[in-house]
């Protein structure tokens, strides 16, 4: 395809003017070289509503002149985004053709017996790859099924996974589609693997290990490529006004629950009876669907309702990262994977043991709670709780707070 490594020798001359400052203009934040507005090779000015973008773009600029190295940083991503995606020119949509046979996971879902070897039994990472690559096919199995059901399709034969994915990609905003353009040029990565990466199904090192294992990039390459995902990752972050102040597990704490925050002791382990429980697993994501239908929220588990800390170690899962897995499966199978990049998780330490905080912001549109065994709900913040409404109550709340085409 080519496009975007051919705009990247294009936009490195744009770069070569430097840009200092920023100024307010239009309502907008914009780049200025002396009083004129920097544009995109395109002729787009770059400028934009938030602040926090401009300054991105502004900072990256004055460090490309310390570095060599331009690929896929803040200002090239925008000025692409801008000139291609956001004015209707999307290389990957415009050549599906080319991507679908040159994407090894599409090849693998589509042909009968597809040649799809990329290290031989006798080679030293050939259990390397193997296991790296089942681990991916089951992951574009679960993402392949999550887009079917959110979009209430019925699953047919495996020659629809390319409408599949270009019905995902087709739904995503434009800073994301400049990001997999990008990973799909300059790593070679195809659509699919740029695809499970921005919709959370694999991580930035599970992604990396499947570039070795498909024999695309070799070890000497995981740093370069982990600053690539970086950049990318953050220009993702920042477009989409997430990036803000983070407020610790111990301030939380000790600022104590109310309207935008509550504690759970633990995930699943109910710790009365001993044993796992499906209600305590409901009790944290009705919690997490409340703020998302609400005004957003901090959800910290491993905490007790008095404040003491309990640690998630008391939900019995055999690492941290389980622990996050399931927690992950939980919010994508009962809430929905579309409500994803409107939750963000961490881990943090407090008196030798480890809370988990859950940070939601207001969704664009309506959560339910679909969790088997019990009955589908919509929750929302009354005070310091999450209350369920019933359907004449969720009727009247969705028109008021996302609008009536939502009904």
């Amino acid at each position: 395809m080519g496009t975007f490594s051919a705009y990247q020798s294009t936009f490195k001359l744009t770069c070569e003017i430097g840009l200092l400052d920023s100024g307010f203009m239009n309502n907008a934040y914009s780049l200025f070289q002396g009083t004129t507005v920097i544009s995109t090779p395109g002729g787009h000015p770059i400028s934009h509503p938030s602040e926090a973008v401009i300054r991105m773009i502004m900072t990256d600029l004055q460090l490309s002149e310390h570095s060599a190295n331009q690929a896929l940083k803040a200002p090239l991503l925008f000025s692409f985004m801008k000139d291609f995606p956001e004015a209707g020119k999307d290389p990957i949509d415009e050549n599906r053709t080319s991507v679908q046979q040159s994407d090894p996971f599409i090849l693998l879902k589509t042909q009968e017996n597809p040649t799809f070897q990329p290290y031989a039994p006798h080679d030293p990472l050939f259990s390397f790859a193997f296991n790296t690559l089942s681990g991916l096919v089951a992951s574009v199995n679960e993402f392949s099924a999550g887009v079917l059901s959110e979009n209430k399709m019925e699953d047919s034969e495996e020659a629809v996974f390319p409408e599949i994915v270009y019905l995902y990609y087709s739904k995503l905003s434009n800073d994301k589609k400049a990001v997999i353009n990008a990973l799909y040029e300059v790593h070679h990565a195809g659509i699919v693997l740029p695809l499970l990466l921005i919709a959370g199904e694999i991580s930035p090192g599970e992604y990396i290990k499947a570039l070795i294992s498909l024999r695309l990039a070799d070890e000497s390459k995981v740093s370069v490529l982990s600053s690539d995902l970086l950049q990318c990752l953050s220009f993702i972050e920042v477009m989409s006004g997430r990036r803000g102040k983070i407020t610790s597990a111990t301030a939380l704490i000790k600022a104590g629950e109310g309207d935008a925050c509550e504690f759970k002791s633990t995930l699943r382990w109910d710790l009365r009876a001993g044993k796992t429980n499906p209600a305590i697993e409901r009790a944290v994501l009705k919690t997490i669907a409340a703020f998302l239908n609400s005004s957003g929220g901090h959800l910290l588990i491993g905490v007790r309702d008095d404040g003491s800390i309990e640690g998630i170690e008391s939900d019995r899962f055999p690492n941290e990262d389980k622990f996050l897995l399931h927690l992950w499966m939980l919010i994508r199978s009962c809430l929905g994977r579309d409500f994803t990049p409107y939750i963000h998780s961490r881990l943090e330490k407090v008196d030798n043991h480890t809370l988990c905080v859950i940070s939601c912001e207001p969704a664009g549109r309506p959560v339910f709670l679909r969790q088997p065994g019990f009955p589908e709900e919509m929750y929302i913040r009354l005070g310091p709780s999450s209350n369920a409404l019933n359907i004449s109550e969720a009727l009247v709340y969705i028109a008021d707070r996302f609008g009536k085409e939502d009904l």
